[in-house]
């Protein structure tokens, strides 16, 4: 046989071969994709059990779309079709409000909270403190409903934790209707009630009172807080008052031992980085503002301050409503050893993933209602 026979012979055995393969694949692409199309015709049976709705409804009607302002580069105005191809996270929340409402249990998906904030850009205006930790997000909804975040909550946290939801499908039990007691029938109707989108879903919160439905408008603000500033060689303060929207006004110059706890904590800041593990002792906050008659509206904040004009803030929310809220102390050890520089009392927020909201030498903790705060300041 010619040298050009056996290469003929070669080449042809080639085309053969990736035919008959180029065939196979086509096959399994398509036994692959008929496959997928029979899950989720399964997947949205499953979820009509119990005649509920097909999996991720929404609520039909005009909306006027999403507006974000304020302390941002560039307002934007995003309508429901704008939230849907941005990237999504999906969360699960089972609803109960403080009343001891239920409200149903969902799987939400949207955008995080904190890619729209990223997406216009949070920029101060008219900065006298060089960092964002004092920034507030307002979320308003079109019943006229307000809620307050703190920067630090969205941006210290996991993104996930907080969407702007513009998808939900409830998540329903096994058992049929019929084998359910009639006593959690009303409970079972949730499950397909309405939803207002887009929706606030904030899914790290134990009550689900900040979650609120056909949000409207985000706004960030900067609260520019009179902070009293004083220059120490040593930053120090032997005392903090607690004061504002409280009921009675507190100076304190030791911590209560009651529910005076001790937590191990990873402290982790923006500047230096990793910083070791530490113990550190102290009272949780909600216990402080307790005492001094803290209100329980959603649009209320917490402004720490130190001597040198260093703050952060915390909302309502986020200490009250949500599953770590316990865990923020305003401590006065670290390993067992009182603080003698850079003292005398901090605030520690151990869930946070950077440590700089962690303010030293704490002069004031004050409680702010944005309702009743001079749109001016």
């Amino acid at each position: 046989m010619s040298k050009r026979s056996v290469y003929l012979s070669v080449v042809m055995s080639v085309l053969l071969v990736i035919s008959v393969f180029g065939c196979n694949s086509s096959d399994r692409a398509s036994r692959l994709a008929e496959k997928n199309d029979v899950h989720k015709a399964e997947i949205n049976k499953k979820s009509e059990r119990m005649d509920g709705p097909a999996i991720f409804q929404e609520k039909t009607g005009a909306h006027p779309g999403l507006h974000i302002s304020g302390e941002v580069r560039q307002n934007l105005t995003l309508q429901q079709e704008d939230l849907k191809r941005l990237h999504a996270v999906t969360t699960r929340t089972n609803e109960v409000s403080r009343s001891g409402h239920y409200h149903g249990a969902f799987t939400y998906r949207g955008p995080s909270l904190r890619s729209l904030l990223e997406f216009a850009g949070i920029e101060k205006k008219k900065p006298d403190f060089n960092k964002d930790l004092d920034l507030v997000i307002v979320v308003q909804n079109s019943k006229g409903e307000e809620i307050a975040l703190s920067w630090g909550e969205i941006f210290y946290r996991n993104p996930g934790d907080i969407i702007v939801a513009v998808e939900a499908a409830p998540i329903r039990p096994h058992h049929e209707r019929n084998r359910i007691p009639r006593a959690y029938w009303p409970w079972l109707d949730q499950l397909d009630r309405e939803i207002g989108f887009p929706k606030l879903v904030v899914a790290n919160d134990f009550y689900s009172d900040r979650s609120i439905e056909g949000i409207r408008h985000i706004q960030v603000i900067d609260l520019h807080p009179d902070v009293r500033r004083k220059k120490q060689k040593i930053l120090f303060s032997p005392s903090f008052s607690i004061c504002g929207a409280v009921a009675t006004a507190a100076t304190v110059s030791a911590l209560p031992e009651k529910n005076y706890d001790t937590v191990l904590f990873k402290e982790v800041g923006d500047g230096q980085g990793y910083h070791g593990l530490k113990t550190f002792g102290g009272v949780p906050l909600v216990d402080l503002l307790e005492q001094a008659g803290i209100g329980n509206d959603l649009d209320t904040v917490v402004l720490i301050s130190a001597p040198d004009g260093y703050r952060t803030v915390l909302s309502y929310g986020e200490l009250f409503l949500s599953t770590v809220g316990k865990d923020i102390l305003i401590g006065d050890t670290i390993g067992g050893e009182y603080l003698t520089n850079r003292g005398r009392f901090f605030v520690l927020l151990p869930d946070d993933l950077s440590a700089d909201r962690s303010v030293k030498a704490i002069q004031e903790i004050r409680v702010i209602k944005l309702n009743q705060r001079n749109p001016s300041d």
